[in-house]
């Protein structure tokens, strides 16, 4: 008889493990592990964890290499993303296979935003800039951003604070009604889910000297539009939101200022003039009244504009609100500037009455008009400036092909400011010595470009990415201020330019213009 030793038959299987609980959770990072109780009869060549935003995770998502063997082992989980729910599971892997330990989850925290405040510049006695630059919205997105200020280190939001909108990168804030020669603190902020970040803390010191900045002009509140006059960046309601109302032009005379403009009644605009606030009603409201200009000269008050005479607007100049008649109502006149030098009145705006109707633009001096156009085509005088015995009128005329060039005048005699390849137009003109100053906007094809010619030669104060305007040009010293509008996220932005630096005066989140500047 013959025996036969019977070979056992050993059978493998996957490895017998668990996962180690969740600890160290960050907005980013996390940490587990596992327990192999059990080879499953093969050594365990890989072991780690693995992880994904959907549940049963397995080594075909994100996961670690934490060596072989049996045994409890630590696993360091890390690129998550903050405030995002995990499924994470611990595996083993043996030549029959890869086993899982159960399935945990974990919420990643959020954390702060990582920001910076920028520099503090364009100090004045009541005014300086800043900003910030926010480079991690820490996992959650940035709701709030800005600006805090105080005269007390380590400033927060509890204290004067900008809003600049929301997102990371790079925003600027304007920071407005400061005491002259205090020393503030200041610092950006950014507010997520999670909190609010600070950037470092910079100090300023205001100045005690320097130039007040005046801009009239409208903003819209959501209901209706309202006749603003900002002081340094701060604004003041003329009208109440009842009625329309537009501020188009500022004069500071002493302690006094004055505006003028139009607020509705009913369904007719009337032209009015604020001193310090306080209306005075040019036109009674039977029909429509505008006042464009206003100029002050010793104790008597300018105001240019016109009024509807019920068929034709009729071009007038108010003195101390007392009317006169520039144009006889037969054909419509508009009165734009008003300039005094001396005893003479000169004033600046145009009549139709030109072939076919067309607009003449022309200059009344002590209300004898001259034009300073042909009447051919359609021209417009917007602005009037006097120095010495020289006579300046900005404005624009018809190239007789349907496009607009700006000009200036000097005693009568033209002088474009542009090609007449695209439509511009010059809306202010100052005079500083020898120097000649023009605002106005020129199209580039795509968008219109603010900018303002000194002697001929063109500053763009903007780039053309948006739809700019300037309305008024005004120069103190060696220091050059425009006041209009530049286009953002849809809305028209009030702004000022000084020396080329933008300084916005609405935030954008309606629509807002500034029609004229002034500095004293």
């Amino acid at each position: 008889m013959f025996s036969a030793a019977v070979k056992k038959k050993i059978t493998l299987h996957p490895p017998t493990l668990t996962t180690t609980a969740l600890t160290s959770i960050t907005g980013t990072t996390a940490q587990s592990g596992g327990n192999i109780t059990a080879d499953g009869g093969a050594a365990v060549t890989a072991r780690g964890v693995c992880w994904s935003t959907a549940a049963n995770p397995t080594t075909a998502n994100s996961k670690t290499a934490d060596g072989s063997g049996t045994g409890v082992f630590s696993s360091y989980v890390i690129g998550l993303t903050a405030g995002a729910t995990y499924y994470v599971r611990a595996y083993a892997t043996n030549s029959a296979g890869t086993a899982y330990g159960n399935e945990l989850s974990f919420t990643t925290t959020t954390g702060l935003p990582t920001l910076t405040t920028t520099a503090v510049t364009s100090i004045t006695n009541t005014t300086v800039q800043s900003g910030g630059n926010i480079t991690a919205d820490g996992g959650a997105a940035v709701t709030a951003r800005g600006v805090c200020w105080s005269i007390a280190a380590n400033p927060t939001t509890a204290n004067s604070k900008t809003a600049e909108g929301t997102g990371t990168g790079v925003f600027s804030s304007y920071v407005i009604g400061l005491t002259a020669g205090a020393t503030y603190y200041v610092r950006a902020y950014a507010t997520n889910s999670a909190g609010t970040a600070y950037g470092n803390e910079l100090s300023f010191t205001t100045t005690t000297t320097g130039k007040d900045v005046y801009v009239a002009g409208s903003e819209y509140n959501g209901t209706t539009t309202f006749a603003k006059v900002w002081k340094n960046g701060v604004a003041t309601s003329l009208t109440n939101g009842f009625n329309i109302g537009v501020a188009s032009s500022v004069y500071v005379s002493g302690t006094d200022v004055y505006v003028a403009g139009f607020e509705y009644s009913g369904t007719r605009k009337v032209a009015k003039v604020w001193k310090n606030g306080v209306a005075t009603s040019l036109t009674n409201g039977s029909n429509d009244g505008f006042a464009s200009s206003v100029y002050v000269s010793g104790t008597d008050v300018y105001v240019a504009g016109d009024e509807d005479n019920g068929i034709r607007d009729v071009a007038k100049v108010w003195k101390n609100g007392v009317a006169i008649s520039l144009t006889d109502g037969s054909n419509d006149a508009e009165a734009i500037s008003v300039y005094v030098s001396g005893t003479d009145v000169y004033v600046a705006g145009n009549e139709s009455g030109g072939a076919f109707g067309a607009a003449v633009a022309k200059v009344w001096k002590n209300g004898v008009a001259t034009s300073l156009t042909n009447g051919l085509e359609n021209a417009f005088a917007t602005s009037v400036y006097v120095s010495g015995t020289d006579v300046y009128v900005a404005g624009y005329e018809d190239n007789n092909s349907k496009i607009y060039v700006a000009k200036v005048w000097k005693n009568g005699v033209a002088t474009s400011l542009t090609n007449g390849s695209n439509d511009a137009f010059a809306s202010s003109v100052y005079v500083s010595g020898t120097d000649v100053y023009v605002a106005g906007y020129e199209y580039n094809g795509f968008r219109y470009v603010a900018k303002v010619w000194k002697n001929g030669l063109a500053t763009l104060l903007t780039n053309g990415s948006n739809n700019a305007i300037v309305n008024s040009v005004y120069v103190s010293g060696t220091d050059v201020y425009a006041a209009g509008a530049e286009t953002s996220g849809g809305e028209s932005v009030a702004k000022f330019w000084k020396n080329g630096v933008a300084t916005s005066l609405t935030n954008g989140s309606n629509s807002g213009s500034a029609f004229s500047i002034f500095v004293y």
